[in-house]
């Protein structure tokens, strides 16, 4: 596993303020599929900042989260105090700090790539119950289907070799891996974001585009990224469009 537990440690408190949730359509789509009940107990693996566990817990449900970065887990303990329903656990997809068969619902969002996934696999069906259910997903925001998208991907692109955080692997890759011979299910659900420059520019710079403050090249790109939102803008704001992808089945031994 690449160590994300020191890669996203710059990036804890812009990716808990700007980096999207996920729309509630993809947890009914679970709920309605599984059979989810009440008492379900529901492991959140490499669970941030918690923008995926919120989802589950405003439903009710208990939720644990297992984050081996210490900056990310504790904006997630921040941001979901709130919620008695949840916990937050040091730990990684290889070495999950939970018992044997004590978990309904394993969910993963957004961090499948960083996983070695065939030790994730094994501990996922250690812990899970028989019967249990793994879910993956992750916002997709590769859509161009306005200017701006096409001029940010254009600019994005340019400035790539300047990340902050990389990792080439695509996450439809890991759940090939995951479920291997286990076709899972797939669904996908469209949400927006809306941005002023401030959050736009947060928004960057949770995702690694943006070189951190000081590094060669970051005051060009942020100058650049500033015309870009001043020429798309509408009344102040950008749109980002996301697809949220829903991969969700069984693991067999």
């Amino acid at each position: 596993m690449v160590n994300n537990a020191e890669v996203f440690t710059p990036l804890a408190a812009d990716y808990a303020r700007y980096r999207p949730g996920y729309p509630t359509e993809l947890l009914d789509k679970i709920a309605a599929v599984c059979g989810m009940q009440p008492t379900w107990r529901i492991a959140d693996i490499g669970s941030g900042t918690g923008n995926l566990a919120r989802l589950f817990l405003q439903a009710g449900y208990q939720v644990i989260g297992v984050e081996p970065n210490r900056e990310m887990r504790e904006a997630a303990e921040r941001q979901l105090a709130s919620y008695p329903a949840f916990r937050s656990l040091e730990g990684t997809a290889e070495n999950i700090p939970l018992a044997n068969q004590s978990i309904d619902l394993i969910t993963v969002g957004q961090a499948i790539h960083w996983f070695d996934v065939e030790q994730a696999r094994n501990e996922f069906l250690r812990i899970l119950r028989p019967g249990g259910w793994v879910a993956v997903t992750w916002n997709d925001g590769a859509s161009q289907d306005t200017a701006f998208a096409q001029a940010y991907g254009v600019l994005k692109h340019t400035y790539a070799q300047m990340r902050t955080v990389a990792c080439d692997v695509p996450l439809s890759t890991g759940v090939e891996s995951l479920f291997g011979a286990e076709i899972p299910r797939h669904t996908s659900f469209p949400h927006t974001q809306l941005f002023d420059l401030s959050g736009f520019l947060g928004r960057i710079r949770s995702s690694g585009v943006l070189p951190l403050p000081g590094a060669p090249g970051c005051d060009e790109i942020t100058e650049r990224l500033t015309d870009l939102f001043h020429h798309h803008q509408e009344n102040g704001q950008v749109e980002f469009h996301y697809t949220a992808q829903l991969y969700f089945g069984q693991l067999k031994a």
